[in-house]
């Protein structure tokens, strides 16, 4: 939108393979790459750490917790519109982005269990995350790409494989010197598939009923979250199917606020999914087996 700027980076899951990276709206005016050099507070978007670590802690989406103004240590956070929904569910938590139960997690679970998390994930290992409680709402600053990296390790039922452009070096004769399939990590398992499938039920429930529904799909499973910095200087939405994660961002190179809020980033999604969903089959999520 306007003379704002925009990066998109899409990832195969089970391979890690990078499928469309674009750094910016015209490479001719402006060679920066926004996705993969351009350090933004990815908001929301990284709550997915916290509450990954509360799953893994035993924490169910139905489990009620509270959500009201507070303080810890003096950082008092507020919801977006001062809005307050008492007794929630983990899963209705999520869904609407409440910051205070992000927070509230981070105190329960621990600043090391979620740092160990994102950084198993490929967040946090360049620019080294604090423990200081505003971690939990996004109070920091990464790549498109490792993020984008990030939640596609989750959709791969907990394996991270690092994000890799290369799918294959060809030398003379047309002889395959290394081949990505031939050569395909095994990844790091960071998260237990019922762990993981919990998240990715829930990121569906961002879609189906919360922040994310300007993302939906029809008749396919979308796991996704919005996220927003202060000032709405960073627009987000990181989406998957099982085949594909996919994150949008949306900023300004000079840090000032954007115009607009995370549903544009979500919308922008959507239009870039409906252009190739014709060339995926479609495919649904594990069932979690615990709820």
């Amino acid at each position: 939108p306007r003379d704002s700027e925009g990066a998109i980076v899409s990832i195969e899951p089970s391979t890690g393979l990078i499928r469309v990276l674009v750094g910016g709206k015209d490479f001719e005016i402006n060679e920066f790459n926004r996705a993969t050099q351009a350090l933004r507070s990815p908001g929301s978007t990284f709550k997915v750490f916290p509450y990954a670590a509360a799953i893994k802690k035993g924490y169910r989406p139905g489990d009620l917790l509270f959500d009201t103004p507070r303080c810890w240590y003096g950082y008092c956070p507020k919801n977006f519109g001062d809005f307050y929904m008492g007794e929630v569910s983990l899963s209705e938590s999520f869904e609407n982005s409440l910051n205070t139960v992000a927070i509230d997690l981070l105190t329960k679970v621990g600043f090391k269990e979620v740092i160990s998390i994102a950084n198993e994930l490929g967040v946090g290992n360049e620019g080294l995350l604090g423990e200081y409680y505003p971690l939990a709402i996004g109070a920091y600053e990464e790549t498109v790409l490792n993020m984008t990296g990030a939640y596609a390790g989750i959709a791969n039922r907990g394996i991270f494989i690092s994000p890799s452009p290369i799918e294959e070096i060809i030398g003379p004769n047309n002889k395959v010197i290394w081949s990505n399939k031939s050569n395909s990590q095994k990844g790091q398992k960071v998260l237990s598939q019922d762990v993981s499938d919990i998240m990715n039920w829930m990121l569906q429930q961002v879609v189906k009923n919360g922040t994310g529904k300007a993302a939906s799909l029809k008749d396919r499973q979308v796991a996704g979250k919005t996220g927003t910095s202060e000032g709405s200087r960073d627009l987000w939405f990181i989406g998957s199917i099982p085949q594909l994660t996919t994150g949008v961002w949306i900023g300004n190179d000079d840090n000032s606020p954007t115009i607009g809020g995370s549903s544009d980033a979500a919308i922008i999604w959507k239009s870039f999914m409906e252009k190739i969903e014709k060339d995926l089959i479609i495919m649904n999520f594990p069932e979690p087996k615990k709820l």
